[in-house]
């Protein structure tokens, strides 16, 4: 049974349309439809066929009208999952009719547009958010709870490694793989979250040395990237992203301390070693998830429950007028981290960001 008009005022729950109805759209939809708080108004695509496929799928309407969609009292918050290259030119609309905007990864691929945005949200204010999952997921936030206490004691490197798979078909079919919507290949689109992990974990990076090409794939960007950092700690970084390896191989993070070691493959944790704690070795871990050519592979179940937190914190965010913990300056750290390896390859240059 749906929720009544009267249900929903007095809950404070709020209106979503979730823009853009590919892949990802599915994890978005079932996370805004978890929240108690939350309901689904409309989804909304250029290809008239696809709003309304998704829309029949999850009993809301479609919309073809982004413009108009906008205009509709009933949606308070917009959920931007179109092509990355996109999203700050919808959520400068939105900010401007009064939305709140969430915007997947990454929050958009330039410095400049995602700057524009950020002020476009706070001119107008309301609230602006990027999703990255991963951080909560709970084995990701027990180790950044760990290093937060200083139970690894000074931190002195991280690595954050992709080595994933795409098919030439992957690229073929669509928007990825291209300058003008994708902004990157192998770090901007599939590597992000990891480096957003090892950033949250780390902190902020001081300079960047990479080197970024494409071997394998005819793509406007690379396949392949290789950096090394130094963050503003002293602590130094090791960061490889790829969507060529061989029938693709589990993500793999590691932070490394003074008092202990913590690695991750794919989503698993692998080594808990930490001074004054049991030691965990797990050999099994990453063995479910290769990052192989299925781009909606491990999208649902808990990834679900990861977005559904993190919209809820906007909605918490909303209520309590504070920045969602995600928000549009915490979401940037990511992309001007992966534009600086991009800007190091093509000048061949130690590029300093802090």
């Amino acid at each position: 049974m749906r929720t009544s008009d009267t249900e929903r005022v007095a809950q404070k729950t709020y209106g979503f349309a979730v823009i853009g109805c590919g892949v990802i759209s599915d994890t978005h939809i079932r996370a805004i439809q978890s929240l108690s708080n939350a309901y689904l108004v409309a989804v909304c695509d250029t290809v008239r066929e696809r709003a309304e496929s998704k829309a029949a799928q999850y009993g809301v309407e479609a919309c073809t009208d982004y413009d108009a969609l906008l205009q509709r009292d009933e949606v308070q918050v917009v959920n931007i999952v179109v092509p990355s290259g996109l999203h700050a030119e919808l959520g400068i609309k939105a900010a401007r009719a009064g939305k709140h905007v969430i915007c997947t990864k990454p929050i958009d691929i330039s410095l400049e547009k995602i700057d524009a945005l950020i002020a476009a949200c706070e001119e107008n204010h309301v609230k602006l958010a990027a999703t990255h999952q991963l951080r909560s997921y709970p084995v990701f936030r027990r180790a950044y709870e760990a290093i937060a206490q200083g139970r690894l004691g000074r931190l002195y490197y991280g690595l954050a490694q992709v080595p994933w798979f795409r098919s030439h078909e992957y690229y073929a079919r669509g928007w990825q793989g291209t300058k003008a919507l994708d902004g990157g290949g192998a770090l901007m689109n599939q590597s992000i979250h990891y480096l957003d992990l090892l950033l949250w974990m780390m902190g902020d990076v001081a300079e960047v040395c990479g080197f970024a090409d494409t071997l394998a794939h005819d793509i406007e960007v690379e396949d392949l990237a290789t950096a090394a950092v130094r963050f503003v700690s002293g602590a130094q970084g090791a960061i490889q992203g790829a969507t060529l390896t061989y029938e693709g191989l589990p993500a793999r993070l590691e932070i490394h301390g003074s008092r202990g070691n913590i690695i991750f493959l794919g989503e698993d944790l692998h080594l808990w070693q930490v001074e004054g704690e049991e030691t965990f070795l797990d050999p099994q871990a990453g063995q479910h998830k290769g990052g192989a050519s299925d781009p909606a592979a491990g999208m649902l179940g808990l990834a679900v429950q990861a977005h559904a937190e993190q919209i809820g914190d906007v909605l918490a965010a909303i209520e309590e007028d504070r920045e969602p913990v995600l928000n549009g300056r915490e979401a940037r750290r990511a992309v001007e981290l992966i534009l600086a390896i991009y800007r190091s390859s093509a000048n061949r240059e130690i590029v300093r960001l802090r």
